[in-house]
């Protein structure tokens, strides 16, 4: 099942896309905005939505909060006529482009717009619950922002539940140690799961005894699941801060082996999870400890400097040793993106569209616009380091 703080995403190229928007917007509502503010967010969905109808590659995308603090609306165009946004008034506002997105503006709890020239435009809009706020604590090390879309046909597309996920919990300093957080990604590739043959078989065995290629009728059924995925979060949300990345890893194996009702305790090396990918990343103020085993990737972008975080091929089941880690340095104002597959040149484009002082959300935006390059799920996390006083861009 699609999760609630996933993105719906709708192609805008009618009124009834616009209709649909704000029927998805009701529902991302429902039990988390009171009667007003629901009311208000289907107004500003509406426009947003008019708005980049007839557009180029208009498109609106729909998530309820993750902090539960609100819903949120996400949209992108492909408009070759963008131009540069007006200089930001005193206060780093950016004046919204045209009186329709002043509208939008004036009707969302938090607004933020960004523009390529031609290329097109992006932006955020937020309605949030009376007295909640959607900024980052004021301890918080880093601030998270995330897109996270399913590929077309959903369930049926993919064969199989979604699993791509995501999680960052921050730490504040302690006696002597400084703040410091962990994030945790997972890339599902449920599709060619059914098909995963045991990581464990010889060649004689795929082969037959007499070097005869043999197909088996009975493919290895996957144990990726929603709820092992669940299981993986309330791991590393539970770890002593500070704890190594590999650690991390290594603990996430050793609980899942343990838990018999994931049907996992049988299988000694997690094959059955087949060739879905996981990431942990420690953080504190001034470095980050990566490991990624599989398709997962990511950097460190700075402002005119990119430190790739590099994965080894190998999935977090089919490999017994401690997996390697990279420590790099990550300073305040300093930015991390990670991203699942499908995905090219994310942390290059951070830099080409210049989204250093962008809301984090709303840069995940950019790069899923002009940095997907196939049809599937996509979740796209970026972390900005507020060590030292750097404000949050919310």
């Amino acid at each position: 099942m699609f999760p609630d703080h996933g993105h719906r995403r709708i192609a805008v190229a009618s009124p009834d896309d616009i209709a649909t928007a704000r029927r998805i917007a009701a529902e991302r509502a429902d039990g988390v905005l009171p009667a007003a503010e629901a009311a208000r967010l289907d107004r500003l969905v509406a426009m947003v939505a008019d708005y980049v109808l007839g557009r180029p590659d208009g498109t609106v995308l729909i998530a309820r909060m993750r902090s539960g603090a609100g819903v949120e609306c996400l949209a992108y165009d492909r408009d070759p006529t963008t131009v540069a946004l007006p200089p930001s008034m005193p206060g780093g506002v950016v004046p919204a482009p045209d009186a329709v997105l002043d509208s939008v503006r004036g009707a969302a709890d938090r607004f933020h717009v960004h523009a390529t020239p031609g290329i097109g435009l992006a932006l955020l809009a937020r309605v949030l619950r009376p007295g909640a706020d959607d900024a980052p604590p004021a301890d918080a090390l880093a601030q998270a922002g995330a897109v996270t879309v399913e590929r077309s046909g959903g369930t049926a597309g993919r064969g199989g539940p979604f699993i791509d996920h995501w999680f960052v919990s921050c730490a504040p300093a302690r006696g002597g140690d400084g703040p410091c957080g962990i994030a945790l990604m997972v890339d599902g590739d449920t599709a060619s799961d059914a098909g995963v043959a045991d990581a464990g078989s010889s060649a004689e065995d795929s082969n037959g005894p007499h070097g005869a290629a043999q197909t088996s009728t009975m493919p290895s059924p996957t144990a990726m699941t929603p709820a092992v995925v669940r299981q993986m979060e309330a791991v590393v949300a539970a770890t002593v801060p500070g704890l190594p990345a590999p650690v991390v890893v290594n603990a996430i194996r050793r609980d899942l082996k343990g838990r018999p009702e994931l049907g996992l305790s049988q299988d000694p090396t997690l094959t059955r999870i087949g060739q879905s990918a996981v990431a942990v990343l420690r953080l504190d103020a001034g470095a980050v400890d990566y490991t990624a085993l599989g398709t997962l990737a990511g950097a460190v972008v700075r402002r005119k400097e990119i430190t790739a975080l590099g994965a080894r091929w190998a999935m977090i089941g089919f490999n017994p040793l401690a997996p390697a880690s990279v420590h790099l340095r990550w300073g305040p104002g300093e930015h991390v993106v990670l991203y699942t597959g499908g995905c090219a040149r994310l942390p290059a484009l951070f830099i080409h569209r210049d989204l250093h002082g962008v809301e984090p959300t709303l840069a995940a935006l950019v790069l899923l616009r002009d940095g997907a390059v196939s049809d599937d799920d996509h979740t796209i996390l970026v972390l900005r380091n507020r060590a030292g006083g750097v404000p949050a861009t919310a």
